[in-house]
């Protein structure tokens, strides 16, 4: 729950592990994750509960899918709670 991030644009040759992104926050159960995507900037903007942390990743372009993995570093895969997607409005908007 340390806030890594991983991408791919699908081509196995760009494939990397996880990275820091600058203003990314360990997570706990409960907290709400925010992402806002601009794609007229390119910009991935992450908040927690309401707080922008930073801008996650730059240079995007193209159609998205969304997806979200729970990791444990000590048990591997694996989630105790729950994860939900949904369209919201950005704070502040």
């Amino acid at each position: 729950n340390n806030g890594e991030m991983r991408w791919t644009n699908w081509n196995e040759d760009d494939e990397g592990g996880f990275v820091d992104w600058e203003g990314m926050e360990d997570s706990e159960t409960g907290d709400t994750i925010g992402m806002l995507l601009n794609l007229d900037e390119g910009t991935l903007t992450v908040f927690k509960n309401n707080r922008h942390l930073g801008v996650m990743k730059v240079g995007l372009s193209g159609s998205y899918c969304w997806h979200a993995t729970c990791w444990y570093a000590n048990n591997g895969w694996g989630c105790s709670s729950s994860v939900t997607i949904r369209r919201g409005e950005p704070p502040g908007a």
